[in-house]
């Protein structure tokens, strides 16, 4: 989910903020472009 879509989650734009403040420090983001895996593999599994 992308950073931008938790004030959808937490309703507090403060709140939020200060959560995604303290889970990426000192951290690495890893940004991957394309289809999800998961996603194709379980439409694939259901059908």
């Amino acid at each position: 989910l992308e950073f931008s879509k938790w004030n959808g989650i937490f309703y507090d734009e403060k709140l939020t903020s200060a959560i995604i403040d303290r889970l990426v420090h000192h951290s690495h983001l890893l940004v991957f472009q394309g289809q999800s895996y998961r996603l194709t593999h379980s439409t694939m599994k259901s059908q």
